[in-house]
């Protein structure tokens, strides 16, 4: 049986790691003819050549460079290269959401698609798998996935790492994510209001309201990098700059206010107003914010 995968990718100036992103999947891309890729890649606005590499050291792969309007960000592009995937939505049986700084192993193909079988055995139905990923440096520490709420208001999130077997979450990363036609065909492609962080998580979210399995894989199958600053870091860089400082950085799309407010307008809208009154502090006085946070005890 032929497993046929639209691959979803945006990329900006990240070259290097554009193309060993490319080389990690198609290396583990099984050589039995089981696994058919086309890739949908968004280069949005890169001036560092990406596209141009892409296209000299895969010419012979299925790859569609497509052109940005240079300000699409993460959410922006993944959902460009995305929609011009469905186009041929009835020739794809899984679409697969790559970050283009994720280094896949050899295992993921395997890992995904056994994690797609027991979504099948035990739930009846296909849905969405995050493959776990790790430090570059240690494959004990757990970079991306998924995980399950920790509270009863739903505002905490446990990470969860391998166990042997795949696990049911309620949110998942975007660094490795198989999509299952049948979940596309139900809930669509991920909401256009974000711009640059927030689609995964509230992906997974609307996947499991649906009613459809959500699941990271029962082992690692990738490697990524970390790279997201604590709330608590942001304040503390936040007290060093000045009111007009400030303002310039929470409107900067990579620094996640805009879209961290419209994922809790969205699942957590009872929250919404407390949440962006504490965002007014942050920016206004990140000094009390720190002190609020602190008694809150989430410092």
């Amino acid at each position: 049986m032929k497993n046929r995968i639209a691959v979803i990718l945006t990329c900006y100036n990240r070259k290097e790691k554009t193309l060993a992103c490319l080389r990690s999947m198609y290396v583990a891309q099984p050589g039995d003819g089981t696994v058919e890729l086309t890739v949908y890649l968004t280069d949005d606005g890169c001036t560092d050549g990406t596209a141009d590499a892409v296209r000299a050291e895969f010419a012979g792969k299925d790859i569609h460079i497509l052109q940005g309007t240079g300000s699409l960000y993460w959410a922006g592009g993944m959902l460009f290269a995305w929609r011009e995937a469905l186009k041929k939505h009835d020739e794809y049986d899984f679409y697969l959401l790559l970050n283009d700084d994720t280094f896949v192993k050899d295992n993921v193909f395997t890992e995904l698609f056994n994690a797609h079988e027991h979504a099948l055995d035990t739930y009846g139905k296909a849905g969405i798998y995050s493959g776990i990923t790790c430090d570059p440096h240690d494959e004990k520490i757990v970079t991306y996935g998924g995980g399950v709420y920790d509270n009863a208001s739903r505002s905490k999130i446990r990470e969860l790492g391998p166990s042997g077997k795949p696990q049911l979450v309620d949110k998942t990363n975007a660094n490795i994510l198989l999509v299952s036609r049948e979940v596309v065909d139900k809930v669509g492609i991920f909401y256009e209001g974000y711009i640059h962080s927030g689609s995964d998580l509230d992906y997974g979210i609307m996947v499991r309201k649906a009613g459809f399995p959500a699941m990271i894989t029962a082992h690692v199958c990738g490697v990524c990098q970390y790279d997201h600053t604590s709330d608590a870091d942001v304040c503390r860089k936040l007290m060093q700059m000045s009111l007009k400082e400030r303002l310039e950085y929470i409107k900067n799309p990579l620094h996640r206010e805009h879209d961290y407010l419209v994922f809790v307008r969205r699942h957590n809208p009872g929250k919404y107003p407390l949440t962006w009154l504490l965002h007014k502090i942050r920016c206004y006085c990140p000094s009390l914010y720190m002190y609020i946070n602190k008694r809150r005890g989430l410092y």
